[in-house]
């Protein structure tokens, strides 16, 4: 029965009839100031699912969308509308939109969360959702992720590969490479023609010549001190990069772990303001439910 009930739980979970019926009945609770749970037991005779199980799910979806419309007043439809895809999964065409949003957004130097933050319009929850969407493509299906990395550089765009940690050009190879590549015949004519100068040059005008040209290798050889200071300190950045992505990920993990104390918490706190704002006579005739809601919120 309780394997027929879980079934019949991940089928109505997203449904959005039953969501109408929970903010009905919520509502209707709240204002005949009557304990929550008969709220609960009413939605449940109507989808035929248990007491607890549609207590989960208020507390899992429309508790923490109204926590969110709370704390911030000015959050706009749209992002009202991205709220109520919380419960819903990813379509394979949202999978692969998110997917080239974060790698191009990290290859013009956005960091997972900054990118994450900037589809989810500010929203926290919008922000976990994406994030954690990213990183389980991230780590399940690294084929499916170069596939999206292939076609981003073969379209001219800019993406950053995570696995590599480096940032992959329009052209997907390494811009100093391709200018060798594509200067190489050129150099070689430029060669010839410094030699057939020099056999023109007066002695005099020869000395200046290797003379600038000492300078200039001099200086050649400072820039390329400064290239290798740069690629340890772009190295350091990289390496700083990563741990920043441990701690977020680390993060997450417990916000994703506290979640769900605080909907206890407030469960508990709605059960116990229900109860006292009851008169006397009514705390006593409900005296008994009132135990069973608190035990049921404990276990």
């Amino acid at each position: 029965m309780a394997r027929e009930d879980t079934a019949a739980a991940a089928k109505n979970e997203l449904q959005p009839e039953l969501m109408s019926i929970m903010k009905e009945e919520v509502g209707k609770a709240r204002e005949r100031r009557v304990p929550i749970i008969r709220a609960f037991e009413e939605i449940a005779r109507r989808s035929g699912l248990k007491a607890n199980t549609i207590r989960n799910y208020y507390y899992r979806y429309l508790y923490a969308n109204e926590e969110m419309i709370k704390a911030d007043a000015k959050t706009t439809r749209e992002e009202s509308g991205q709220e109520d895809d919380i419960g819903r999964p990813f379509t394979d065409s949202e999978t692969r939109d998110l997917m080239r949003e974060m790698l191009i957004g990290q290859g013009r130097g956005e960091s997972v969360r900054a990118c994450a933050n900037r589809l989810g319009n500010g929203s926290k929850r919008m922000l976990i959702r994406y994030q954690n969407k990213y990183r389980s493509i991230i780590a399940r299906e690294p084929k499916y992720v170069e596939s999206i990395i292939r076609d981003l550089t073969e379209e001219g765009i800019t993406s950053f590969n995570p696995y590599t940690r480096r940032k992959l050009s329009k052209t997907g190879k390494d811009p100093v490479s391709i200018s060798l590549q594509g200067s190489e015949g050129q150099l070689v004519d430029w060669v010839s023609q410094f030699f057939s100068n020099i056999h023109n040059t007066q002695v005099v005008s020869l000395q200046s010549l290797v003379k600038g040209l000492l300078d200039l290798s001099s200086l050649a050889v400072g820039n390329q001190g400064l290239a290798h200071r740069m690629e340890k300190y772009n190295q350091e950045i990289q390496e700083l990069n990563s741990r920043i992505f441990d701690l977020e990920k680390s993060l997450d993990k417990e916000r994703e772990e506290i979640q769900p104390l605080r909907y206890r918490l407030y469960e508990l706190e709605e059960l116990n303001k229900g109860y006292m704002e009851l008169s006397d006579e009514e705390k006593l005739s409900g005296l008994h439910d009132y135990l069973s809601s608190l035990q049921s919120c404990i276990q």
